[in-house]
């Protein structure tokens, strides 16, 4: 055989191996997706550090996220990610109003879920998240999913920041720093329970940022965030703080809540850092 023989043998060979049914081994290269779009709006163009860019997906640098109607975004790590290896119905969403309101944030999530075939056109993450749910009353939804037949494997969360709101309206200033301590122990708890039940995989917490009407987030967020660090099963920390600044229109008018602006950051940020961390693509 010379060497000309040779050599397309060899390409025919690669050919016929890149074209053989993968099925669920699927694999898709994080990076070499098509437009990204911008995640403050949902528009083209690049992602900015304080729209839902590099600076909020547990540190990742040069992720860009992509919007409904394309394919899925990309990741910008470079890694390969099995496909479609988490049932839509393994994932959860688990938290208060900042998840439920006014919605998009898991609309959309579950859109660009669709647009990159992690999960069929018809199927949607499973949703628990309640509003003025304290750090106790987050980790009863998450019970009430895994005491089912279906084990979660990917949670996707606020949480802990209804506690000191709570105890404000009740008993002042004062009963905040005890009621920060109680939410702080409840998700480290909750953090615990989650690694000893064995099937999560992968948990996405955001935090809120810091609104007048919303006592203890910069105190709260060292602590959570290295409760995170700390947490045997992976913890991917979102601060949307820095997300925030600058960005009054991210904040309903009720001065409490996400706008449907701020949402939009919020899920962009969620779905980045599912990218950039293989987790349910």
């Amino acid at each position: 055989m010379n060497q000309s023989t040779a050599v397309l043998r060899f390409w025919w060979l690669a050919i016929v191996l890149c074209v053989l049914p993968s099925c669920g081994s699927k694999l898709i290269r994080l990076g070499d997706q098509a437009p990204v779009s911008n995640a403050g709006d949902g528009s083209g163009g690049s992602v900015s550090s304080d729209q839902g860019g590099n600076g909020g997906a547990n540190g990742g640098g040069g992720g860009m996220v992509i919007g409904p109607g394309d394919d899925g975004g990309s990741g910008g790590n470079g890694e390969l990610c099995p496909h479609a290896q988490t049932a839509a119905n393994e994932v959860l969403w688990i938290g208060d109003s900042w998840i439920q309101s006014p919605g998009t944030q898991h609309t959309r999530v579950r859109d660009l879920a669709r647009n990159a075939e992690a999960i069929a056109p018809n199927e949607d993450y499973f949703n628990l998240a309640l509003a003025a749910s304290s750090m106790a009353d987050v980790a009863k939804q998450y019970d009430t999913r895994q005491a089912g037949a279906t084990k979660v494997k990917v949670l996707l969360m606020d949480g802990g920041t209804w506690d000191p709101i709570a105890a404000q309206m009740s008993g002042g200033s004062a009963a905040v720093p005890a009621a920060i301590e109680r939410s702080l122990s409840a998700f480290q708890q909750f953090l615990a329970k989650v690694a000893s039940d064995g099937t999560v995989e992968h948990i996405v917490y955001f935090l809120v940022p810091e609104l007048a009407t919303v006592p203890g987030v910069a105190s709260m967020r060292p602590r959570l965030q290295q409760a995170c660090a700390d947490s045997s099963v992976p913890c991917h920390f979102i601060d949307l703080q820095p997300h925030w600044v600058g960005h009054p229109e991210y904040t309903a008018s009720d001065g409490i809540q996400s706008s449907e602006a701020g949402a939009i950051v919020i899920a962009n940020l969620i779905w980045q850092t599912m990218q950039e961390n293989c987790i349910a693509q």
